[in-house]
């Protein structure tokens, strides 16, 4: 099929298997060479047997699925490294285990004590609604405490008390609190993290052993590319120090959160003082975009959308107002000011943006940068966006903006959502048929932000549940709630390997199995495009190897 250097021994060989290259014509070959790193012949077993030396490390491909190493362009292993050290997840699935881990906590700790519990969001819960201040009063009456629902939070009596939020407590900028008809505080606060932040805990740093671990569960799945979706500066450092070290056990990108955006000059002043420029680095390691947060989340009713919420969605979001849109965490003019700035200093800039409505005004900002100073092929990126029209699509598309976005999102949440919200809206709710069909690059990837287990992390990263989503749109109930938009096993895959490459401008290095290109590929334990539909999110990795060499080998149970 294709080779470079025939007379040159490979350092690895693989022969015998189903190779899925995912080239331009979505090739299938049966045998494939590294050499130096790099992909030196992609072919059939006889095309390869030349590239054997006496120190060529020859793996029998016995008929398996070969894909190229799968990239997860959104993922959280900073996040998940520093909890496992100071708090391990926990998957807590019902207000009554929530009850029963805060007293457990409250037992262990001296009163007063803030209390801070895993991740939880309310699509999750058995009851699908946030746990009540009365409800945190009963499981710990003396500790102040918070359920961390990232852009929402309940808080039980104590916590209130000791943040001074009561019924005389005015709504920050893009947030609330929220209270009953009496005026009271309920607990539950929205968009607000900053009245918190002088209680939360403390960070201690992420060791380099416990991001090492995460990195390595990651290539256990098949993945040999993340990109890291929100480092501050000290994060990026961290991944230095992992890369001295000779510790860095996959690729990685790092995006950059900008700490402030709403003030013009700071965003300005920030991205002047770092110490790099974008893309910045190796095939290993290099500096990735910079990130803003535009709105909340749709897990907890912060999205900002064009339609009001509606009373459907009074239970899951204690949501009373039937006018009520979620929010923006900036303005508009906020938003298209640092999109402008980051833009105009030559940077690739992502946006946190789940509801329609932000989308709409992201966009506003990145097509008002580029009209001022045109640069057709930054890649600005929506992360999220898990509502979508054609026409949003084909906007998207005539700015040249890519969307990355979480189909284990819609596994998880889509019954809770679609009782909320309606099936109406949920129609297009992670819209992959929609975004593609218009032309817009799209990956798919999992936000995994805590847990080490790939099924049972907050949100799993095993990519094959990726995949079977995208491509089953069924949830974990196994309910079918908008068939309409999943995509071929095909395109799935592009979506997880060549159209993700190019996110992170790697698209001549990453992403196919292709002589020249690096030579990453994952052996799979079934047939990927042929078996049958639930075995799909089973399926595992046997082996993975990344720049030619076996970064993880499944040992064969007895």
């Amino acid at each position: 099929m294709a080779t470079q250097n025939a007379a040159l021994p490979a350092d690895l060989v693989l022969l015998g298997g189903r190779v899925l290259t995912v080239d331009d014509r979505f090739s299938v070959a049966t045998a494939l060479a590294v050499r130096d790193g790099r992909f030196i012949a992609v072919g059939s077993n006889e095309d390869v047997r030349v590239h054997i030396g006496s120190k060529t490390r020859v793996i029998d491909g016995r008929g398996r699925t070969v894909v190229p190493g799968l990239i997860d362009t959104h993922v959280h292993a900073l996040g998940v490294a520093e909890a496992e050290v100071t708090q391990p997840f926990r998957n807590l699935r019902s207000i009554g285990e929530l009850q029963a881990w805060i007293r457990n906590e409250a037992q262990r700790r001296p009163r007063e004590t803030w209390i801070w519990t895993p991740r939880v969001y309310p699509t999750r819960l058995r009851e699908h609604r946030f746990p009540t201040r009365q409800e945190l009063d009963l499981a710990a009456r003396e500790h102040p405490v918070v359920v961390d629902g990232a852009y929402a939070f309940s808080l039980n009596s104590a916590a209130l008390r000791a943040a001074g939020i009561g019924r005389d407590s005015a709504d920050p900028p893009g947030g609330a609190i929220v209270k009953d008809d009496a005026g009271e505080p309920t607990g539950l606060l929205r968009n607000v993290g900053s009245l918190l932040a002088r209680f939360s805990p403390v960070s201690a740093g992420v060791p380099l052993d416990a991001l090492e671990q995460v990195h390595q569960q990651y290539v256990a799945a098949g993945i040999t590319s993340v990109i890291e979706r929100g480092a501050s500066l000290e994060g990026y450092q961290t991944y230095e120090a992992l890369r001295r070290a000779d510790r860095l056990r996959l690729r990685a990108t790092v995006t950059i959160r900008l700490p402030r955006a709403d003030d013009p000059a700071d965003v300005e002043r920030f991205i002047g003082s770092l110490p790099f420029r974008f893309g910045s680095g190796d095939e290993w390691l290099k500096v990735g975009p910079l990130k803003i947060v535009a709105d909340g989340g749709i897990l907890i009713g912060t999205s900002f959308m064009r339609e009001p919420y509606g009373l459907g969605a009074r239970q899951l979001y204690a949501v009373n107002d039937p006018s009520y849109r979620g929010f923006l965490t900036l303005t508009p003019q906020q938003i298209a000011s640092a999109i402008a700035i980051g833009h105009r200093l030559g940077w690739q800039m992502v946006a946190h943006v789940t509801g329609d409505a932000g989308v709409d005004v992201v966009l506003d900002a990145i097509e008002a940068a580029q009209k001022e100073q045109p640069a057709p092929d930054r890649r600005h990126t929506l992360l999220h966006a898990y509502f979508v029209n054609r026409e949003t699509a084909a906007r998207a598309a005539n700015l040249g903006v890519l969307v990355d976005t979480q189909p284990a999102w819609y596994y998880k949440d889509a019954d809770a959502l679609s009782n909320a919200l309606g099936r109406e809206r949920l129609a297009h709710f992670i819209g992959l048929r929609t975004w593609r069909e218009a032309g817009v690059d799209v990956a798919i990837n999992t936000d995994h932000m805590f847990g080490l287990d790939p099924n049972e992390a907050l949100n799993p990263f095993n990519p094959f549940l990726t995949l079977y989503t995208a491509t089953t749109r069924r949830t974990e109930s196994g309910r079918v709630v908008s068939g309409a938009e999943s995509v071929s096993r095909q395109d799935a895959l592009r979506m997880m390997t060549r159209d993700a490459a190019r996110f992170s401008f790697d698209e001549k290095n990453m992403g196919s199995i292709e002589p020249g290109k690096l030579g990453d590929f994952v052996v799979l334990d079934d047939h990927l495009l042929t078996c049958r539909a639930e075995r799909l999110r089973s399926i595992r990795a046997d082996l993975t190897v990344i720049g030619g060499r076996v970064a993880f080998e499944r040992r064969a149970t007895p």
